[in-house]
Order: C-alpha cells, then structure tokens, then sequence
C-alpha cells in the first residue's frame, strides 16, 4: 500500500505541473501553439503510464497468506520472488515453520477457519485430518488451472495423493517424491582408501575394516541411530527381500510384521550391529550430527533418505557451505544374500487451497506456478524430491562430477520405481525403533519381537487404525 500512495502522490504531483502548462477552455484547442500541443500530448503520455503505474499497485491489496514448513527460506524466497514478478501486485505472505511445531499448528488454524490461502500439508495422516478444511484440488485447477493438474503431474503422483484420504478426492499437489533408505559417498575418501561403491553386505564390510585400519580417525558409516530410521532400515531390507512388503502391511493386504520376510529384515539389522559392520555408537548419534560428519568430510558414507540428496548438487553445496568436492550415491547395499536393491518411496509436501480462502483463483495459480510452472527451477536443484511435474528435467549444471549425476539417476530411478510406498505411520516407527534397540543392547528372540509388532499393530492405539 506504500507504493500505491508514493505513486498516487507522483501523479497528483506530475499531473499538476503538467495541467498548468496550457490552458483549454473558451477557445478551441486547436488555436494553441504548437508548444502547447506538445506540452498536451505528454500530459496524455505521463498520465497514461502512471494509471498504469497505480493499477497494478492497487492490486497489491490482494495478499496470499502462505503457511509451510520446507523447504528453507532463502529457497521459499526465491520460488515466492518469481511468482510475485509474474503475477505483478501480488503479494505472498509467507510463515515458515519448523516441522514438529507445523504439525500441531495446521490443523488448529484450519479448524479455527484463519484465513489461509496456500498451506503446505505433509502426506500420510495429516491429509485426512486436515481434508474437510480443504478445497478438492482437481476442480481448482479445471477452474483456474493453465490445464488439468493430470496432465500437470505425473501419475503416480495423483493416484498416490489420493490414497491419502478416505474418500480418495486429491487435496494436495505433490512437489515430488522422496524415499528412504539410500547412501551417500565421499568419493574422495573413496578414492584415496582405494573402495568402490559397495553394493552388498560383504562390500559394505570391506568397506569399514579398511577404513578402519588405514584411516582410524574417520568415521566409516554415518547414520543416526534414533528409533524411526532404524525402522526405515528394517522396511528397506525388507523390501530388498520381498518388494511390496510395507504395502501388503499398510493397507491390509495380507502383510504381517511377524511373517518370514520382516522377521529375516529384523534379524539382519540387528546382526549388522552384533557383527560390528555397524557402530553401536550410532545408537547415540542425533540426526544433525550424523549428517555434519559426513558434511565436514569425517565420515565415508552416510545413511538417510533421499530429502538429504542435495549434498549431490554443486549449486546446493555452494549455497549451504558444504566443502565436499565430490560427491555420490547409491541404493542401500542389499544385505541378504540373493535379494535386489529397493526403497520405499511416496509424495512429499503436498500444497493445498483451504475452503476458508477469498483468493482461490491466485491461490491456485500459486500452487501451479510451485509444483508445475517456472518455480519448480527455483527449488530443483535442492534435490529434496524428484519433481512430480511432467517432462520435467534438471539444469546440466547441478552435478559438478559424473560420480554425482550417476549417483543421482540411480536414486531417482529407484523412486520412480519403489518396492512400496513410505506411507509411515510414525507413532508405529517409534515403537519399531525401540524394539530393534532392545534387540541390539540385549540378547532376546527376534520371532517374539515381531510376534509383540503385531500385536501393537493390531491394538488399535496407532495412527493405521484411523
């Protein structure tokens, strides 16, 4: 609104210089000198271009109220910039939350009716607690949408969006896709200890005694050992051992946690500690500082999900002050004998249009221009999610060495392609953590551990039975 009066003012301003330069009112313009007729034709010009002006600065009124938790803010700034340059007297209001905090928050403000115009809604649970305060998305886009969001987004993307809530309308517009577990390298240590990539149990061994023995002071393997990601561990083996496993669970298709492929997933991530492949010390190691050993060059390799594939991006590292030169990455070796390497994979942050919106159009103009238009470039290259939008393609100059772009096609063709989907229920990975811990420290029976799984499951007291 403050430039919208500066510019009224500069008009009232130019307007009355202008306007005493010539007079028209008894006799007919037409007698005037020609300096005046000119004087007059650039009071028309000047007058012209600043209603112009002060149009589009009216409609600066219109503010989009926009809530999120990710990505980061100078990246929320960027994607917020070129959208606002696009739609000229727009303005994108944006709260950014931490994650924990935004999971709590979001459904109080929607419930309370706040005026929110955008919201980013995190998948599993939280779509089908939210839904009844959102606006379906696919009407949105047949009615404000350069085309159908279905031929926007990739397939996949959509079905899976729908299965997030019970009457199986889409709600969200999925950035893209993420999934759990893989590997990262620094091929520089690589190098220098002489290892290749590993890509079973038995490499992964070798990998460790040799890092182990010629470079003591570093870490072979980081990875936090908290209960959720030891859960993500346990899912990924056992989708290497039977692809589809998590789905047959999760939506009660036949799948039990105490059947043949869980119980031998169970076992061999439990045994990789026993067998000192991995570190007991990882038990006590928080997420921040696993990946800050990896990221100052302490660490060989290092576990996560694929939200931590920016460290592949030359741009990403330039931005974050990540000092690694060369970078790669795989699939989690497989561990059993005779499986294939899989991940679980599923859309992440998904953006949504409350009913509770007066600017729906603008809204979903927002949400296009992030998920499928310009804006997409401006967040890509973190790596976070394989884009959901059609034909979409990375920058060449997001991988710095070929061991990067490899690394990262064999990630993206491997969430583009999962075993099962990383639909969590998140109260149940606790539990699982907590009881591969108990199997790690203490000695017990691995069939009465996934027999005591199942009967959680069952309870009723998690968010599978909602």
């Amino acid at each position: 609104m403050s430039q919208l009066r500066s510019n009224q003012r500069t008009f009232i301003s130019l307007t009355g210089r202008l306007g005493r330069g010539f007079r028209c009112n008894s006799a007919p313009c037409s007698a005037h000198s020609e300096e005046e007729k000119m004087k007059l034709r650039n009071f028309a010009i000047a007058s012209a271009l600043i209603v112009a002006s002060i149009s589009g600065a009216s409609a600066q009124e219109t503010t989009l109220k926009f809530w999120t938790w990710h990505p980061s803010e100078p990246v929320l700034n960027k994607i917020i910039d070129g959208f606002e340059q696009e739609n000229l007297g727009v303005e994108v209001e944006l709260q950014l939350f931490e994650s924990g905090a935004y999971q709590d928050r979001l459904p109080l403000a929607l419930a309370s009716g706040d005026e929110l115009d955008i919201v980013a809604v995190q998948t599993s649970t939280m779509v089908e607690l939210v839904k009844d305060q959102l606006a379906p998305i696919e009407p949105l886009f047949d009615e404000y949408g350069s085309m159908p969001i279905t031929d926007l987004l990739s397939e996949s993307a959509i079905g899976q969006g729908k299965t997030l809530a019970s009457d199986r309308e889409l709600y969200i517009a999925p950035m893209g896709v993420l999934g759990s577990v893989v590997a990262y390298y620094n091929m520089d240590l690589m190098n220098e200890l002489g290892l290749a990539i590993p890509r079973d149990r038995a490499d992964l061994q070798n990998l460790v005694e040799v890092t182990t023995a010629k470079r003591p002071d570093l870490v072979p393997v980081s990875f936090t050992g908290a209960g959720w990601f030891l859960d993500e561990i346990s899912t990924t083996i056992a989708e290497q051992v039977s692809p589809g496993f998590f789905n047959s669970v999760r939506y009660n298709e036949g799948g039990r946690w105490d059947d043949t492929t869980y119980l031998t997933a169970f076992g061999a991530l439990v045994d990789l500690y026993k067998d000192g492949i991995f570190s007991k010390d990882t038990l006590d190691l928080d997420y921040g500082r696993s990946v800050e050993l990896f990221q100052q060059g302490q660490a060989v390799m290092f576990l996560q999900g694929s939200w931590e594939s920016g460290v592949l991006s030359a741009p990403f590292r330039e931005a974050n002050g990540v000092k690694l030169e060369n970078v790669s990455a795989s699939a989690l070796p497989t561990i059993e004998p005779n499986t294939e390497h899989s991940v679980r994979a599923f859309i992440e942050v998904g953006l949504a249009v409350p009913n509770a919106s007066d600017h729906k159009e603008l809204a979903t103009k927002f949400v296009e221009y992030v998920v499928a238009g310009n804006g997409v470039d401006a967040w890509s290259d973190t790596l976070f999610v394989v884009p959901s939008k059609v034909g979409f393609e990375l920058a060449d100059d997001i991988f710095s060495t070929d061991e990067a772009r490899r690394g990262y096609n064999e990630i993206s063709h491997l969430l583009l392609n999962p075993g099962s989907h990383r639909n969590n229920v998140s109260d149940f990975s606790n539990v699982v953590g907590d009881t591969i811990v108990a199997s790690i420290i203490g000695e017990t029976d691995y069939s009465e551990q996934v027999k005591y799984l199942q009967r959680e499951w069952e309870s009723g007291r998690y968010s599978n039975a909602e």
